[in-house]
Protein backbone atom coordinates (compact mmCIF):
# COMPACT_ATOMS: atom_id res chain seq x y z
CA UNK A 1 0.00 0.00 0.00
CA UNK A 2 1.58 3.70 -0.81
CA UNK A 3 1.53 6.65 1.00
CA UNK A 4 -1.01 8.36 -0.97
CA UNK A 5 -3.23 5.68 -0.87
CA UNK A 6 -3.05 5.54 3.30
CA UNK A 7 -3.27 9.26 3.12
CA UNK A 8 -6.90 9.17 1.47
CA UNK A 9 -7.92 5.84 3.93
CA UNK A 10 -7.40 8.22 6.52
CA UNK A 11 -8.72 11.22 5.13
CA UNK A 12 -12.17 9.43 4.29
CA UNK A 13 -12.35 7.80 8.57
CA UNK A 14 -16.22 8.47 9.01
CA UNK A 15 -16.19 10.43 12.35
CA UNK A 16 -19.29 9.49 14.00
CA UNK A 17 -20.86 11.86 17.02
CA UNK A 18 -23.07 12.05 19.10
CA UNK A 19 -25.42 15.21 18.93
CA UNK A 20 -24.27 16.91 22.22
CA UNK A 21 -20.67 15.97 20.90
CA UNK A 22 -20.84 17.41 17.38
CA UNK A 23 -22.51 20.37 19.18
CA UNK A 24 -19.11 20.79 21.91
CA UNK A 25 -16.71 20.08 18.60
CA UNK A 26 -18.20 22.75 16.60
CA UNK A 27 -18.90 25.12 19.35
CA UNK A 28 -18.26 28.03 19.43
CA UNK A 29 -17.46 28.44 15.79
CA UNK A 30 -21.03 27.20 14.81
CA UNK A 31 -23.17 27.74 17.45
CA UNK A 32 -26.71 25.53 17.23
CA UNK A 33 -29.94 27.18 17.23
CA UNK A 34 -30.96 26.17 20.89
CA UNK A 35 -34.26 26.28 20.95
CA UNK A 36 -34.53 23.92 18.47
CA UNK A 37 -32.26 21.14 20.42
CA UNK A 38 -34.21 18.47 22.63
CA UNK A 39 -34.74 18.63 26.32
CA UNK A 40 -32.47 15.17 26.54
CA UNK A 41 -29.70 16.97 24.98
CA UNK A 42 -29.59 20.52 26.13
CA UNK A 43 -29.31 18.43 29.82
CA UNK A 44 -26.50 16.64 28.20
CA UNK A 45 -25.03 19.29 27.17
CA UNK A 46 -25.14 20.94 31.07
CA UNK A 47 -24.23 17.68 32.49
CA UNK A 48 -20.86 17.46 30.47
CA UNK A 49 -20.30 21.34 31.67
CA UNK A 50 -16.80 20.11 32.53
CA UNK A 51 -16.11 19.96 28.55
CA UNK A 52 -17.75 22.85 27.31
CA UNK A 53 -18.75 25.35 30.08
CA UNK A 54 -20.07 28.16 27.46
CA UNK A 55 -21.96 25.57 26.11
CA UNK A 56 -23.51 24.65 29.11
CA UNK A 57 -24.21 28.10 30.06
CA UNK A 58 -25.98 28.49 26.80
CA UNK A 59 -27.70 24.94 26.84
CA UNK A 60 -29.13 25.69 30.51
CA UNK A 61 -30.69 29.15 29.68
CA UNK A 62 -32.25 27.17 26.78
CA UNK A 63 -33.81 24.64 28.76
CA UNK A 64 -35.30 27.25 31.44
CA UNK A 65 -36.77 29.50 28.06
CA UNK A 66 -38.82 26.24 27.42
CA UNK A 67 -39.54 25.86 30.92
CA UNK A 68 -38.23 22.58 31.85
CA UNK A 69 -38.59 21.42 35.61
CA UNK A 70 -34.87 19.99 35.06
CA UNK A 71 -33.69 23.33 34.31
CA UNK A 72 -33.56 24.88 38.47
CA UNK A 73 -32.59 21.09 39.25
CA UNK A 74 -29.90 21.24 37.08
CA UNK A 75 -29.18 25.41 38.18
CA UNK A 76 -28.95 24.30 42.11
CA UNK A 77 -26.68 21.71 40.97
CA UNK A 78 -24.56 23.75 39.57
CA UNK A 79 -24.15 26.23 42.16
CA UNK A 80 -22.88 23.29 44.31
CA UNK A 81 -20.40 22.00 41.65
CA UNK A 82 -16.99 23.04 42.73
CA UNK A 83 -15.46 22.72 39.19
CA UNK A 84 -18.08 24.94 37.40
CA UNK A 85 -17.15 27.94 36.31
CA UNK A 86 -17.97 31.52 37.67
CA UNK A 87 -20.01 32.41 34.81
CA UNK A 88 -21.98 29.19 34.34
CA UNK A 89 -22.63 29.63 38.24
CA UNK A 90 -23.60 32.92 37.61
CA UNK A 91 -26.46 31.78 34.87
CA UNK A 92 -27.68 29.31 37.04
CA UNK A 93 -28.20 31.75 40.01
CA UNK A 94 -30.50 33.29 37.26
CA UNK A 95 -32.93 30.42 37.18
CA UNK A 96 -35.88 31.13 38.75
CA UNK A 97 -35.82 28.67 41.58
Amino acid sequence: MSVKSVQQNHFQMNLQFSEKQAIQFCYPETEPVWENLSEPVLIELILDYENEPSCATSALYALSQKNHLKAVELAKWLLTEENSDEWLKKSATSIRF
